[in-house]
């Protein structure tokens, strides 16, 4: 005889039925996705800490990336192999500074002295024709209307929270990197038990893709500061050097990071001949085709790829979550999130999901 469903059908001798979920498996996934809002509201809310917290992940990243070898040559443990580096790097700063920071420090208090006086040349050969007045006329009305000049108060107040802030990464980050397994055990609590494992290990695939973001990251932030400062250097451009050190921490922040750091040394450069200018902008031009071309597809081969659009869509997305900090750490945060997307979510749950439902049937 013909076993009958609860539907009333017939069911087929090693047929399966389409049984109704568990009560326990829908209660879990509900609790899922309550507390992965709760998290989504808690990291909207308490965005600034969430960064912080983040930047010091980052440098933590950096220590131990440079520890970890030092403690296999010397056998070291990797708490003293972190101690060791981090002394490491205040001898070379402090060497670095002997040797280079009266002229870095003196080319960096010029500079916001000297960008004004180019700013105001600039302004002056705009006003010689009906086109430049205009431009100038719609960049007045433009700063006025959107008060960026103006309040120099909150300028004032974002530098020190910015300073403040850098302070705090520093030293989360010795503190991460002293002990990581300490504070991945401790955030590994709050997942159900069936899932640590699981979310662990993506935790350490996270790392791994963070460190080798990071390790590229550096080579081309260095890579670039050298060439634009040399660059600018043979060109005869004012505060080559710092401006060369402005352009490799702003290689940091994907698309517009090189953009603002071409800013100012165009306006320099325009300071001491319009043809200057034009020779500076398309030597700015050319490198950021260099990097883009040569240098970041080479770091990229062994290091995480991002696309342009993702990295672009990376800076305008922690942009409006977390602000200024946010576009800082944009294009980390998208690789910590595209390596959980991918181990959580299209791994996990939609091709494994797929083939046990393929097995069902």
């Amino acid at each position: 005889m013909q076993r009958l469903s609860r539907t009333g059908h017939a069911v087929v001798p090693g047929s399966t039925v389409n049984q109704p979920p568990k009560t326990g498996s829908v209660t879990t996934y509900i609790l899922i996705a309550i507390t992965l809002i709760v998290v989504a509201v808690l990291v909207w809310r308490m965005a600034d800490v969430f960064v912080i917290a983040f930047g010091g992940i980052i440098f933590a990243t950096l220590l131990r990336a440079l520890a970890l070898p030092l403690s296999r040559a010397t056998r070291l443990s990797p708490r003293w192999s972190v101690i060791v580096v981090v002394l490491g790097l205040l001898v070379i700063f402090s060497l670095l500074g002997w040797l280079f920071g009266n002229q870095a420090a003196r080319q960096i208090t010029e500079l916001p002295q000297q960008l004004p006086q180019a700013a105001a040349k600039f302004e002056a050969w705009l006003q010689q024709s009906q086109v430049g007045r205009s431009l100038d006329d719609s960049f007045k009305h433009a700063a006025v209307d959107s008060k960026t000049l103006a309040n120099l108060g909150l300028a004032a107040t974002a530098l020190v929270r910015g300073a403040t802030g850098l302070l705090l990464i520093l030293f989360l980050g010795v503190h991460f990197a002293l002990d990581p397994r300490l504070y991945r055990d401790s955030a590994l609590r709050v997942i159900p038990p069936a899932h640590r494992r699981r979310v662990g290990q993506t935790l350490d695939e996270a790392g791994v893709a963070l460190k080798k973001w990071l390790l590229g990251q550096l080579i081309a932030m260095s890579s670039m500061g050298i060439l634009i400062g040399v660059s600018l250097a043979l060109l005869g451009v004012p505060l080559a050097l710092s401006l060369g050190i402005l352009a490799g921490l702003c290689e940091f922040v994907p698309v517009l990071g090189p953009i603002l750091a071409a800013i100012p040394g165009v306006l320099l450069a325009f300071s001491q001949r319009p043809e200057m200018a034009l020779y500076t902008m398309i030597m700015y031009v050319v490198m950021q085709q260099l990097e883009s071309n040569l240098i970041t597809p080479l770091v990229q081969r062994w290091a995480v790829q991002l696309a342009p659009a993702v990295s672009l869509l990376a800076v305008v997305a922690s942009g409006l979550l977390f602000g200024v900090m946010g576009v800082a750490f944009a294009t980390p945060i998208a690789v910590v999130v595209m390596v959980m997307v991918k181990h959580l979510y299209i791994e996990d749950a939609l091709e494994n999901g797929m083939t046990g439902r393929r097995k069902a049937h």
